[in-house]
């Protein structure tokens, strides 16, 4: 059986939030207005600060601008803007250890609280078959601007990776993770190899505590 390597995404691949930089591209591209973008950074800021305690909640205040949007139309953003805007964030050292794990033989798979559309995109241009996301809701064709189900955090990552697990019958056995935040504790406890990206001040307290490998990536455009 295949060795697994799961990564995370935001701040671990790329620089960033993806969600945040995608919202900036809508911005300029006149699809959201100015205050509606505005209100949407100051709720990231009020999150980033641990004061509006449910990402659910932010993450659809961010997305109501897909409500009503057709799929089609929303792919044709979605590849633009990662064509135009998210490649430049890569992380030039993720990008050869994701590199290297697959010419060593290990299945990669992303798990990320970002939205399935982005997250399909990037794994598709890494060539990464699997990948767990936060679905977005569909009806009829379009988008509501609604999440379907929970978003992939804290958790639910874990939940969403031992589904996952179960239904394609992998095993962590000798597994590694890369992650950058807390929330991705319970993921990197459970492989044989964790190892922390750029982490957040309480991830890298658990992580010295625990004597596990922490990776500083450098971004240069």
């Amino acid at each position: 059986m295949k060795e697994l390597v799961i990564f995370d995404i935001d701040n671990t691949i790329i620089k960033g939030q993806s969600q945040r930089i995608l919202l900036g591209f809508v911005f300029k591209k006149g699809i959201i207005n100015f205050f509606y973008y505005l209100k949407i950074l100051c709720w990231f800021l009020l999150y980033n600060l641990g004061i509006a305690k449910n990402p659910k909640r932010v993450m659809e205040y961010a997305l109501i601008f897909l409500n009503g949007k057709d799929e089609c139309y929303i792919e044709d953003i979605i590849n633009e803007f990662f064509d135009k805007e998210l490649k430049k964030y890569f992380f030039k050292e993720a990008l050869e250890l994701i590199d290297r794990h697959k010419k060593e033989g290990r299945k990669i798979v992303f798990v990320s609280t970002a939205i399935e559309p982005v997250i399909r995109k990037i794994a598709y241009y890494l060539g990464v078959k699997y990948y767990l996301a936060t679905k977005l809701e569909i009806k009829n064709g379009r988008y509501t601007g609604k999440i379907d189900g929970e978003i992939v955090y804290g958790k639910n990552k874990i939940n969403r990776l031992k589904d996952f697990l179960e239904k394609n019958n992998f095993s962590l056995k000798n597994s590694w993770a890369y992650g950058d935040h807390i929330s991705d504790l319970d993921i990197l406890e459970v492989t044989s190899h964790p190892i922390v990206v750029n982490p957040d001040r309480i991830l890298y307290k658990e992580a010295k505590k625990r004597g596990w490998n922490i990776l500083n990536f450098i971004y240069s455009c």
